[in-house]
């Protein structure tokens, strides 16, 4: 197996969101980050109101060293979605992506169901203010249900090249019993649009489930690092332990598992964030430095931390 000639160092704790107001009473899940400015790095949250309800927030940390917390959302930038649609149940962060002055947040949005516990697929937001307002393209997903997703169609990952958007998302039509509940199954595919916003109805799987060990690869995220694609996401175990992957790809096509690189960003001491989950990674460069945020124990409740690409 191939590991790239870098490693991570593991930083720890930046931040663990305790009674902030009354739409964000815990969790910071599923970080989204961006340069917000030359010296600030926005990273949007999932965050969890006394119902366990997930709107979309931030907070603002230095680009210089992340675990310095400049400012926080006092509102959400993103609120549930209106009774009935795909989101009136919950959004999340997939992704943020500055295209042409304009801030393109792909969000994942949650909707209870009767026969199975939910299913979630993928809207957009655009802010035109650098990242303080946004306002939903459309009440509909931009990437909604097709036979190759019929319960999971989420959490959407981007990069323009050559005027192309290429799209990472994961995406399933399964369930599997773990820890004593039906949880989704899900894996990696990539797929192309014109303006982000129209998507086909089928992509393509570049990076599936090893169904002996995992049934879920959560939340991908696209980022180019030293010339090569990379694809980070979430690894859920049949163990019911929350791991996180990475594959590598020279063009788009041919993808290898190399979840190995990550091995030092592994589970922290005994009360600490990490101690039990890593989850969700988000890859961000700074121009000076790289850095992957992450969300610790309870899918986040108890806080988000970062490590540092060190060449």
């Amino acid at each position: 197996m191939f590991i790239p000639d870098m490693y991570w160092q593991k930083n720890g704790l930046i931040y663990a969101p305790q009674n902030e107001t009354s739409w964000w009473r815990s969790h910071g899940m599923a970080p989204a980050a961006y340069m917000y400015d030359k010296h600030t790095i926005r990273i949007f949250q999932g965050c969890w109101d006394e119902h366990g309800i997930s709107r979309i927030g931030y907070v603002d940390v230095s680009a210089v060293n992340p675990s310095q917390v400049l400012g926080k959302s006092i509102k959400p930038v993103l609120d549930i979605g209106n009774s009935g649609c795909f989101d009136d149940n919950g959004v999340f962060p997939g992704h943020v992506y500055v295209h042409q002055e304009k801030v393109y947040l792909y969000y994942t949005g949650f909707q209870k169901l009767q026969k199975i516990p939910f299913s979630n697929f993928s809207g957009l937001a655009i802010s035109a203010d650098g990242g303080n307002n946004f306002h939903r393209i459309s009440q509909a997903p931009v990437m909604d249900r097709t036979d190759e997703g019929l319960f999971t169609r989420a959490g959407i990952s981007v990069i323009v090249k050559d005027n192309i958007f290429r799209a990472c998302y994961s995406v399933g039509s399964d369930w599997a019993h773990v820890a004593g509940k039906d949880r989704p199954v899900y894996e990696v595919n990539y797929i192309e649009s014109i303006n982000g916003i129209d998507f086909e109805k089928k992509g393509r799987c570049i990076v599936p489930c090893n169904r002996a060990v995992e049934h879920g690869l959560g939340r991908p995220q696209i980022i180019i690092i030293e010339g090569l694609y990379y694809v980070f996401y979430t690894r859920r175990l049949y163990d019911y332990k929350y791991h996180m992957g990475v594959a590598r790809s020279s063009d788009l096509m041919e993808w290898e598992r190399i979840d190995d690189w990550l091995s030092s960003i592994t589970y922290g001491l005994p009360g600490e964030f990490d101690s039990e989950m890593v989850y969700f990674p988000c890859v961000v460069d700074t121009g000076k430095k790289i850095y992957l945020f992450d969300s610790g124990n309870n899918y986040g409740g108890d806080g988000f931390g970062f490590a540092r690409l060190i060449k």
